[in-house]
């Protein structure tokens, strides 16, 4: 029998060609006849971050949900939230390195659920510091909580898995477990420990119908850098830690990865690795280990040698410096505020398993426009003592503009550093020198943004309505550029930083600023009324721009919903423009050059805030404000002028 070698080979290399396709198309199919409808999930540290990412994947694929978490506040808050997209939702605190409180938690999900389906390990924390400073404690816990806790859960869970042969575990590892970091010892060896455990247990239980999927991302943008674990020089260390996680090209936004954990956990996948970089990483390390340790040895002469605090811990709110919180880690600090990291609270920890969220909620006291639950309440002006109501009004007078900032209301729960912050401003913004940064910060915006806006709508608006419109967005683009420049300024005092120099500077001879009578603001109770879309989009815009409130911009505008909604939804495609983000950028560089030239000197220190506090832990609010309104009041200022430049377009209606 002869045989056609050529046919043969060209039969091999068509194989191969289609292999890649036929693997695509499984990896397809399997994840679309897995059904996430009606199954019940647990999701251990689902109260923020990646776990409550992916808690809001599920709940939207129609899935029942328990969560646990150690801190009852946080699952609180989480648990609203998951609950406000039509969910069902179980919040437990437990502390999983305690398998009595696993065991405990697991049979009260069961006894509400009946079934366990699919089990996600994801709690897990960060530490990083040279090897000199690790302690025997520091290896302690990071085991019990990376490869103690998943194996106490996955041990409960697993009789009534193996009972209906039938059930999905989900490890969230890390590429901490495949390669180890410098600086990071103690966490990669905990982490590779997860990963022996989770593939052994897929080899054992594979004959009981359970898929068990091990996941090792990459640095992954959740926000949960202020909760890490930080030793020697830490505030060095952080500044290394934090900017890694946030650069676009090294981490992953934790949507991105919460997708291909859920992707991996339909199909049964053994191993998911994501991103793209992290996947060729472990595949290189796999392949020259000798190599790749070499490289890392050269990393590490470029990190920090110990020192600073030693072996003492510091959590990373504790460790920021100039180079963060910076602009360099701006899409960090935006998933924080997304994905309920803020506040910090750590150290923490709970006794016992408790439901939370069935307790009778406290009315919030009468003078806060926001509750407590926002982590960013708003004093009421109507209902704040005469001396604060005096501070709104000079304020307003100063800045000339026709609203109290959200920001300043925010600052008024603390009445007397509200008064020393403004007291140390009011002749800065007095100036002509901060009248003229600001208005160049308005030029720039709008100059940029015109070059490459295009609204991509047209609705009718009467001319008077259309006035009105523009003379609201004045206001506003007038205001927020002056508040960003306050923002960065206080954000550099109360870091210690001297802003400014002393000396003598011309004073504005008048207002200088745009104003009208008093705008009339929608609050969320309004926008419900008008109606439920518009109930969604206030939801939408918190949710998007990753703030507890809505901003005066939008409820000023909410007055014109038929013009607003549309806006709004054009707005948020070209928020995912690159042009976008680097005109942000542009905006914060062109502010903190600003602030730095305030005269007279603005000089505000950790110590002296605290001195008027009641409660010294409040300082760490008061930060944690200044930044958020630091990082939104750019987003503000860009979208005021797409509003504007759309509004430009507008088809005036005809009377008839």
């Amino acid at each position: 029998m002869q045989i056609n070698y050529d046919s043969l080979w060209r039969l091999i290399a068509f194989a191969i060609a289609l292999l890649p396709v036929f693997v695509l198309l499984d990896r397809w199919w399997r994840e679309r006849i897995y059904n996430l409808q009606g199954k019940t999930i647990l999701i251990t540290g689902g109260s923020r971050g990646l776990g409550l990412v992916m808690a809001r994947q599920l709940i939207d694929a129609g899935a029942r949900l328990a969560i646990c978490a150690r801190d009852a506040a946080e699952l609180e808050r989480a648990q609203t939230e998951l609950g406000q997209r039509g969910g069902e939702v179980l919040a437990l605190t437990c502390d999983v390195t305690d398998q009595a409180q696993v065991e405990q938690m697991v049979q009260q999900v069961l006894d509400r659920f009946r079934a366990i389906d699919i089990l996600i390990n994801n709690a897990g924390t960060d530490i990083v510091g040279p090897v000199e400073t690790l302690t025997m404690q520091d290896y302690d816990d990071m085991m019990k909580l990376h490869f103690w806790a998943p194996l106490y859960t996955m041990y409960a869970v697993l009789p009534q898995m193996r009972q209906l042969k039938n059930g999905r575990i989900v490890n969230i590892s890390s590429i901490g477990g495949k390669l180890a970091s410098p600086h990071m010892v103690g966490y990669c060896a905990s982490k590779f420990a997860l990963v022996g455990l989770s593939e052994g247990m897929r080899t054992e239980l594979a004959l009981d119908g359970i898929a068990v999927t091990t996941v090792c991302p990459g640095f992954i943008r959740t926000g949960v850098v202020d909760h890490a674990v930080i030793k020697g020089q830490h505030r060095k260390e952080f500044a290394w830690f934090s900017i890694g996680d946030s650069l676009p090209l090294i981490s992953a936004s934790a949507e991105k990865v919460a997708r291909a954990t859920i992707a991996g956990l339909r199909r049964g996948a053994t191993e998911v690795i994501v991103p793209l970089p992290t996947w060729f990483s472990v595949k290189f390390y796999a392949l020259f280990p000798g190599l790749s340790t070499n490289l890392f040895g050269l990393v590490n002469r470029f990190l920090p040698e110990p020192g600073g605090i030693g072996k003492e811990r510091a959590f990373g709110k504790d460790s920021h410096s100039a180079w963060s919180p910076s602009w360099l880690t701006y899409l960090s600090n935006r998933a924080a505020r997304r994905n309920n990291e803020l506040p910090v609270t750590e150290p923490k920890g709970t006794t016992e398993v408790k439901q939370v969220g069935t307790d009778n909620k406290r009315s919030p006291q009468p003078t806060l426009a926001e509750d407590k639950q926002s982590g960013f309440p708003l004093i009421d002006p109507s209902q704040a003592p005469p001396e604060v109501q005096a501070c709104f009004n000079d304020i307003q007078n100063t800045l000339g503009i026709p609203w109290k900032p959200a920001n300043w209301r925010a600052y008024g729960m603390f009445p007397t550093v509200m008064q020393l912050f403004w007291q140390r401003l009011k002749r800065a913004t007095q100036t002509e020198s901060f009248l003229e940064d600001a208005i160049a910060l308005n030029e720039q915006v709008y100059q940029d943004v015109n070059d490459w806006y295009q609204p991509s709508y047209q609705i009718d608006v009467d001319r008077a309505a259309q006035r009105q419109i523009q003379r609201e967005l004045n206001a506003f683009s007038f205001g927020n550029p002056q508040l960003l420049i306050q923002q960065i300024a206080l954000s550099k005092t109360l870091a210690g930083e001297v802003v400014g120099q002393d000396g003598n500077a011309d004073m504005r001879g008048g207002s200088h600023a745009y104003r009208h009578p008093e705008i009339q603001l929608i609050g969320e109770q309004e926008a419900r009324e008008i109606s439920t879309k518009m109930q969604s989009v206030y939801r939408d815009i918190k949710q998007t721009l990753g703030v507890p409130i809505v901003n005066s911009d939008y409820q000023a505008l909410a007055h014109w919903s038929d013009f607003f909604i549309v806006a709004w939804e054009d707005i948020k495609l070209w928020r995912e423009r690159p042009e976008y983000q680097l005109l942000k950028q542009a905006i914060v560089q062109r502010a903190e050059n600003a602030a730095s030239r305030l005269s007279p000197a603005v000089v505000i220190g950790e110590s002296e805030v605290r001195d008027l506090l009641d409660n010294p832990e409040d300082f760490q609010q008061i930060q944690q404000t200044v930044q958020m309104f630091t990082d939104i009041l750019p987003e503000l200022m860009i979208q005021d002028a797409l509003f504007y430049l759309g509004l430009a377009g507008v088809q005036p209606a005809i009377a008839h």
